[in-house]
């Protein structure tokens, strides 16, 4: 193989408790079409016999098996200390609940040799059930100037992009996207200062520092079900990493009045998302939440107001758009 035109790619796999996932999840890494990959899996101290599957693929010969015997607490710590290992020029995240269409890998980097100025190629998502059948994907709840941007033209700048991640977290998973290796160590990896949000503030440093491209094509399975990151968090504490990320974000770089306005209303929309999710425990949470928000914006309501008109008005789009 000529590996000047086909690079090395380091897949990152992270394991944690979901057995019941692993072999169709790593499966769908090695039948990959693409073949210059090293992957490198950290089970995170697994207590219902992830290990002993895992085990059954150490005779790969492009593996890294890491099976700890301490939880580090996070995917986000073990994301990053199995990309310490990475030495290929693309990384992607795979994650043991998901998994990947067989020529996901050889799509993404098709694009990196197109668009040099890209430094993060990712894809459309099925959203899949517990028992791995489709139910939607991740495309359908996205603004319409996303949808709009991504029909015309695929290649996003990063000042759109920021643009759009002000709003929603247009990745919603790290397994969708493969990114170039010299950026991820720029950044620093993935912050584990959060819980929830770490992928999020991933992708808007990145937004910062490089331009991304969106292929239309599901190339991944993103699995939804009652035991994943989010579902086990508290709203409160949601909702305040949320803000924590963007008000981080406006301290850290110097964005014009503009850019930190769509942010602060990207903050209030997000809230907001929560009241359509399920409107009484957002209400039980609001003095909470507003206890703490209002420590970091004193105008927080004056923005929830203002996203819930922007959600509104998708809403009303969506419709006119059936």
């Amino acid at each position: 193989m000529d590996n000047r035109s086909n690079p090395l790619v380091s897949i990152v796999f992270t394991s944690y408790n979901h057995k019941e996932y692993l072999k169709q999840a790593l499966n769908s890494l090695f039948e990959q079409t693409y073949r210059n990959l090293e992957i490198i899996i950290v089970d995170d101290c697994s207590t219902d016999g992830s290990q002993e599957i895992l085990k059954e693929y150490a005779h790969y010969t492009n593996l890294t098996l890491i099976l700890s015997d301490v939880n580090s607490g996070s995917y986000v710590k073990a994301s990053n200390y199995g990309a310490s290992f990475a030495t290929g020029e693309y990384i992607l995240f795979a994650q043991c609940d998901d998994f990947s269409e067989i020529d996901q890998i050889e799509k993404l980097v098709q694009v990196f040799k197109q668009n040099p100025s890209v430094g993060v190629v990712f894809s459309k998502s099925n959203l899949i059930d517990e028992l791995g059948i489709k139910f939607s994907d991740d495309f359908i709840c996205r603004e319409r100037k996303f949808k709009k941007k991504v029909e015309q033209y695929a290649l996003i700048n990063g000042d759109e992009m920021k643009q759009f991640l002000s709003f929603s977290c247009v990745i919603p998973n790290l397994s969708a996207a493969l990114i170039k290796h010299h950026l991820f160590k720029e950044i620093k990896g993935l912050s584990d200062k959060f819980l929830v949000v770490a992928d999020w503030e991933f992708w808007l440093k990145l937004s910062e520092k490089t331009d991304f491209y969106y292929i239309s094509l599901p190339l991944n399975n993103f699995r939804q079900h009652a035991t994943t990151i989010r579902s086990k968090i508290k709203i409160e504490t949601q909702i305040y990493e949320v803000y924590a990320m963007f008000y981080n974000h406006i301290a850290l770089y110097q964005l014009t009045i503009q850019e930190q306005r769509k942010i602060k209303v990207g903050a209030g929309a997000v809230w907001f998302s929560y009241f359509l999710e399920n409107k009484k425990l957002w209400i039980q949470s609001f003095p909470s939440v507003y206890s703490r928000i209002n420590k970091i914006e004193k105008r927080c309501i004056y923005y929830v107001i203002v996203g819930a008109i922007k959600h509104l008005v998708e809403f009303i789009f969506r419709k006119m758009d059936r």
